[in-house]
């Protein structure tokens, strides 16, 4: 399987995601799980340099790539229905890259928070990536939500995206996610996310490990 995680905004939580569901993934599946990302600050790469100082023993492997490389990284490992690839797709859509990296996926995911200026961007990102791959199975994830809330764009905006991909539960908004400082999550935070992993798995991943659109 080869995932996308992505938004054309930055600040959305994509590295925090894809921490979630590469550790969720090598734990639940028990299978090779691989995390790729850049090497920019606050990114995937970051949190991979302070991994490998501190000398963490994860439970998937971390590859730091440029997207132009993601074609061949892919075809070296060989992601099949045995192994997992996820990428953290850069929110700059200007890398030409870009669309040979969409081309290659079997599943985007995009998170979002529910603000004007991130709905805009979800939306336009992932119109951007069917216009790419019209076939492309899309899930958008509402992120860094509270419980409680009041979010006045949410009725409105969930069935705009639905008419555009799929809606899956939401990520809740936890002190956890604070204190991200490396490639290894702090204890709980996957089993406090789980209700919205097991739909991911059980609705998207599980049909793609089976070959199964």
């Amino acid at each position: 399987m080869v995932i996308g995680i992505g938004n054309a905004k930055a600040g959305t939580g994509k590295s925090a995601l894809a921490l979630l569901l590469a550790s969720y993934l090598a734990k639940k599946q028990k299978m090779s799980v691989y995390l790729s990302g850049r090497e920019d600050r606050w990114t995937l790469g970051w949190l991979g340099e302070r991994s490998s100082l501190l000398e963490h023993t994860l439970p998937f492997q971390y590859l730091p790539c440029e997207i132009g490389l993601l074609g061949a990284l892919r075809e070296k490992l060989g992601a099949g229905n045995n192994s997992c690839m996820l990428i953290e797709l850069p929110s700059d859509l200007q890398h030409t890259e870009l669309i040979e990296a969409i081309s290659g996926l079997e599943l985007l995911i995009c998170p979002f928070c529910y603000d004007g200026p991130t709905l805009n961007a979800s939306i336009y990102f992932a119109s951007l990536a069917l216009r790419i791959r019209p076939s492309l199975p899309l899930l958008f994830v509402p992120n860094r939500i509270i419980q409680g809330a009041s979010y006045p764009l949410k009725e409105q905006a969930d069935k705009v995206l639905r008419q555009i991909g799929s809606l899956s539960t939401p990520i809740p908004s936890l002190i956890g996610f604070q204190r991200i400082s490396s490639l290894l999550l702090p204890a709980g935070l996957v089993e406090s996310c789980s209700a919205t992993l097991d739909l991911i798995h059980s609705q998207y991943l599980s049909k793609l490990k089976n070959g199964k659109p």
